[in-house]
């Protein structure tokens, strides 16, 4: 015996079909602990903030456009980068070009070792907080080395372009 089915009923079936699968999709998305903050700590799964807390000097802090195209030697120019980090994770970077004076950068640092690993989260003041950048760290020996994809001008124009940034600091 076959079963028949009016159009009512078919409309019936789909209006109900489609309303489980709106509703567990909700049930789903409501569940979900994301809520868009980046969650940051100052405890890393190889080092924690309190590490590399203090002073530091570059020996070597070298800037690089993505295309290669451009390229400066801060150090090497006869510039300076220190970096001072505190307890709590905030940071003031001072670049000083040769002739050129100093550009000062400040904000917030840690770890989300569950999402990045061991790199090291920035982010900037004045930045949106989702708007972070990662950095690869090491400490050997009271050394510091940091490296990462940022942006930089390049110019002094204002226009800043995708770049590399290789640091090596030592206590200072």
């Amino acid at each position: 015996m076959k079963t028949r089915y009016s159009y009512a009923n078919l409309l019936g079936r789909k209006t109900l079909y489609y309303s489980v699968i709106l509703l567990l999709s909700i049930i789903c998305f409501s569940c979900s602990d994301d809520d868009g903050d980046l969650m940051i700590s100052l405890d890393g799964p190889v080092l924690s903030v309190s590490d590399f807390t203090g002073n530091w000097a570059a020996t070597t802090a070298v800037f690089e456009s993505t295309d290669g195209s451009q390229r400066l030697e801060v150090v090497e120019q006869g510039g300076s980068a220190t970096l001072v980090v505190q307890a709590n994770g905030r940071f003031t970077i001072t670049i000083s070009f040769p002739g050129q004076g100093s550009e000062i950068f400040a904000g917030e640092l840690g770890f989300n070792g569950e999402e990045y690993g061991d790199r090291l989260i920035v982010i900037f003041d004045g930045d949106d907080p989702e708007d972070y950048e990662l950095f690869n760290i090491q400490l050997n020996n009271g050394v510091l080395f940091l490296n990462g994809i940022t942006t930089f001008d390049f110019l002094g124009n204002g226009t800043e372009v995708p770049a590399t940034i290789d640091l090596i600091l030592e206590r200072g």
